[in-house]
């Protein structure tokens, strides 16, 4: 699994729109997972969308704050996937 060190993450989630007492603004993310995801695997990510490519999966959606993107992280390794790829998507 690929994975930003943490300084990179927190420093990707602050926006410019923060108020400058430490919030994170939600950010989109996309999370590219090896294998096609079961419906039932896919069921323990309910706040991304999901879209099946050959051979991986994009999961992707909303990143609410720091804690909230170490925890779906957790969640894949959790369940054993393997994360090839995570990137913020751009606004808009």
């Amino acid at each position: 699994m690929r994975v930003m060190p943490p300084n990179a993450a927190r420093a990707t989630l602050v926006s410019n729109g923060s108020t400058g007492r430490g919030r994170a603004m939600p950010m989109r993310y996309e999370f590219r997972v090896t294998g096609r995801l079961s419906a039932a695997v896919a069921g323990a990510f309910p706040e991304l969308d999901k879209v099946l490519a050959p051979e991986q999966t994009l999961l992707f959606g909303q990143v609410t704050d720091e804690a909230h993107l170490y925890g779906l992280l957790l969640r894949f390794q959790d369940l054993g996937l393997q994360v090839v790829e995570m990137r913020q998507l751009p606004e808009g």
